[in-house]
């Protein structure tokens, strides 16, 4: 009996120990997974903001562009030929030093499907989704958490630029806020925000710069 009772009770802490083991093991892997869906989240925010941020520098280029193609060569300063209104031709995108001219951009509603330039309206930067699916500042009922804000600076307007032909830093700032941000007390204000992408980019007068 002293034989038998002994080991009953050994089975009993050895199944004590098992449970415990187990336990602690799917404790330690129900961390781990929160902790990889948290950091797969962030990593879905950052490439989503390098996305729109991209976005950005990319529309004011083609807006660059499209002054071109609407515009004629002419005379411009030291004799060489440029496009003299490729600021402002079709699309403002004419800068100013220091801080810059602040923008937002807009795809229109379907059907047009062009993008326009504008300044804020009492400072918001939200973006919101289009019905067509795209992220854009103009306003409707799908806001989403993020903003993106435009600077267009005028960098250098001294040899080799001119006035006329300045060197234009186009700068895109795209912020958030999420669980893995503090939190912004301004919305409208990236430097509140410690969850952002920026992106620059420098655009000339000159096609093949």
């Amino acid at each position: 009996m002293r034989e038998n009772c002994s080991q009953k009770g050994q089975t009993l802490i050895e199944t004590i120990i098992a449970i415990f083991v187990l336990t602690t093991g799917l404790t330690t892997g129900l961390g781990l997974a929160i902790y990889a869906f948290g950091a797969s989240s962030n990593i879905v925010e950052q490439i989503t903001a390098t996305g729109l941020a991209r976005e950005g520098i990319e529309v004011v280029r083609g807006m660059r562009d499209s002054n071109w193609l609407a515009g004629a060569l002419a005379d411009c300063e030291n004799g060489q030929k440029c496009y003299p209104n490729w600021l402002t031709q079709s699309y403002n995108i004419d800068g100013a030093t220091g801080s810059g001219n602040v923008r937002i951009v807009e795809l229109q509603p379907s059907g047009s499907n062009r993008w326009s330039i504008k300044s804020p309206a009492s400072g918001d930067y939200h973006l919101y989704v289009q019905p067509s699916g795209a992220y854009s500042s103009l306003a409707n009922t799908n806001p989403t958490t993020y903003f993106r804000k435009i600077f267009l600076i005028r960098q250098s307007g001294s040899a080799p630029y001119t006035a006329t032909s300045p060197l234009l830093l186009v700068r895109v700032v795209v912020w958030w806020h999420g669980k893995n941000c503090a939190p912004i007390q301004d919305y409208n204000n990236p430097s509140d925000s410690t969850c952002k992408i920026v992106t620059e980019e420098y655009l000339t007068n000159w096609k093949n710069y």
